[in-house]
This record gives C-alpha cells, structure tokens and sequence, in this order.
C-alpha cells in the first residue's frame, strides 16, 4: 500500500522540531508494510490539491509565521474544506490549527479572518506566554499522553476538544486542549507529539491506512 503525506509549511513551520512527527509517523507505516511517499508544499506553491494526500501535516510556528502561512492556505480553502469532508487524515500541532477557527485577533488588536473550518476563535496576548510540561488523556487512546504547551493565545469555542488534561501548571485555567473532529486533530503540544507518544503515532498511523 502507497501512502502519499502531504508535509505543509516545514521550511518555516517547524519551530520545536516538528519534522520528527512526519519522520516517526513515515517509519510506523512503514513497519506495517507502507510505502511511503512524502512531499512538501509551501508558499511558493501555486497548485495544491489535498485530496491527492493520505495525510496532511503542518507543525508550529512564531505567530507572524503562522499567519504567514494562512494568508496562502487561504487560496486552497475549498480543497482543504473536500479533504476534512472526504476524512483524510490531518494533523495540525502546535498554533498551527488556530488557522482552521473563524478569527484571530493578534497582540496588536488586530483581527484576521482563519479558514473558518470550524466555529472557535483565537485571542493573542503578549504581556506573557503559557508554558509547561502536561500529560492529557484522549478517548480513543488508553495510554496517558504527555507533552509541553508554550502559547500566548486563547482558544474559545471549541465544541469537540481532542485532550483532557490530567496535569498542567497552576497558570493553565483551561482543563481540555486542542480539537478533534471526524479524521482532523489539532494539538497545541510539541515537543513533537507522535515522537513523545507512540501510542498515539501508532493510532494515527492506523487511522491512515484504514482510512485508504
């Protein structure tokens, strides 16, 4: 079986070493008799139709890059919008999944329009970051996960969250992260994520090939 990942942004896009969930991920499958084809995509890229792709990945960014990258993903929204319908498998870590909300209002009191993929919006604050190490439950998973958090926005409206924390620093007054709705997970941990918790790369990895 061939499988085609789709590696969005990792040029700029790959702040904490994000790479390392596409190369864990490609091994897993791998291991389980995958032929794995990857490409990248980037702001140069004029042409990107994600139904072509078994997996589409894009890790964190500083915040002008991430609104970099949204300003471009702007122009395939109605292919990225058939790929979530179609359940392709998705994987957006750190803030690089506030792009899919309604909004994004910066530091400077700036408000930009996300991919209104879903209904949440996002609020930036710069007088100070949230950062520190948690472990997370997910209902598909039986093993805890863990991972560190470092953001500077608030996420409000997310109806389905991906993970429930189990612990977390006094600062984080949130008690669920990221979203998780049909084959799209987005996760503020990095770290990377899949690297940290193989028992989650290796759902995913499963979810991919069942989903091909």
């Amino acid at each position: 079986m061939e499988i085609k990942i789709l590696h969005l942004y990792s040029d700029f896009m790959n702040l904490y070493g994000e790479y390392g969930n596409v190369r864990l991920l490609t091994k897993a499958l791998e291991d389980k008799g995958c032929t794995v084809l990857t490409e990248h995509k980037t702001i140069t890229d004029t042409e990107i139709d994600f139904e072509n792709y078994d997996f589409i990945y894009c890790g964190a960014g500083t915040e002008s890059k991430r609104t970099f990258a949204l300003s471009h993903l702007k122009r395939f929204k109605d292919s990225l919008k058939s790929a979530f319908e179609n359940n392709k498998v998705m994987l957006f870590t750190g803030n690089s999944w506030e792009m899919f909300g309604k909004s994004i209002e910066t530091a400077e009191g700036k408000t930009i329009d996300g991919l209104n993929l879903f209904c949440f919006t996002v609020k930036e604050q710069s007088s100070r970051r949230l950062t520190g190490d948690i472990k997370a439950k997910a209902e598909f998973l039986d093993n805890e996960l863990i991972g560190f958090i470092n953001k500077c926005s608030e996420v409000s409206g997310v109806d389905s969250p991906l993970f429930t924390l189990t612990m977390k620093p006094e600062s984080f007054a949130f008690e669920t992260e990221g979203i998780h709705c049909k084959n799209f997970f987005g996760t503020q941990i990095v770290g990377p994520v899949l690297v940290k918790n193989p028992a989650f790369c290796n759902y995913i990895a499963e979810l991919i090939i069942e989903n091909n």
